[in-house]
């Protein structure tokens, strides 16, 4: 049975002394590697091997010539005996041999050409005014949406300016901010009396239609009475 302590005995053996920072380190396959740079440390010059640019050089050949010419002097001449479009340096037509430089040949590319850079020239200047119209709209619709937020948000402030001159009126509750309004004291509880006896008495001694309103108007002088905090706690007491 093994120790619980034999794992120790599988660890690596120990390779030795290491090599001091900036000392030599030579490899058994060539001597690949001559030192080692430090951190922070970086070699004045780096030696690129000869033999890795070698294949850059041109050794006599000529480099790749490109064509540089507009598109406009790119054109392609059409024969006209088989419509086949051919190269700009064919001198005979690929398909049927006929020759691309015979005067009839020569005008019709050109009658071609004119007729198809004036298309091109249309073109452009539809897709201008299309583009200039889709601007101008796109300018119209952005204009409208700002005048669009700018009417809506004088309405809110309009609509929050109404409700702050109301708010007074319905602290701590309507009915106390009734009460409020009236400023004499005996003019104040003489009124709430009225609005507590009339509907009393509305409901005792009235018929049945005056009961109803006597019923009414209790119902609603309690409600009047109901905190504002009670209305508004879905809210979290914000008015607006």
């Amino acid at each position: 049975m093994s120790s619980k302590f034999s794992r120790f005995l599988h660890l690596e053996r120990s390779r030795g002394e290491k090599t001091p920072p900036g000392g030599q380190v030579r490899l058994q396959d060539g001597n690949r590697f001559e030192s080692v740079v430090g951190p922070g440390e970086a070699p004045s010059t780096v030696a690129v091997p000869e033999a890795h640019v070698e294949r850059f050089k041109l050794h006599g050949q000529t480099p790749l010539a490109l064509d540089v010419e507009p598109r406009a002097e790119q054109r392609f001449p059409r024969c006209i005996q088989c419509q086949t479009e051919n190269g700009r340096f064919t001198q005979a037509c690929t398909t049927c041999g006929a020759d691309l430089q015979s005067p009839e040949q020569l005008a019709d590319n050109e009658q071609r050409w004119r007729a198809q850079e004036q298309f091109d020239a249309e073109t452009r200047a539809r897709m201008e005014v299309r583009q200039k119209s889709h601007q101008r709209d796109e300018a119209e619709r952005l204009a409208e949406h700002q005048r669009y937020q700018e009417q809506l948000a004088r309405a809110l402030e309009k609509d929050r300016s109404f409700i702050s001159r109301l708010q007074p009126f319905f602290e701590p509750c309507l009915g106390v901010g009734l009460l409020r309004l009236i400023p004499h004291p005996l003019a104040r509880w003489s009124a709430l009396a009225w609005a507590l006896g009339l509907p009393v008495l509305l409901v005792r001694f009235g018929n049945a239609p005056l009961q109803h309103l006597g019923l009414y108007l209790g119902v609603f002088v309690a409600l009047s009475f109901v905190p504002t905090w009670l209305w508004t706690a879905g809210r979290g007491g914000r008015w607006h």
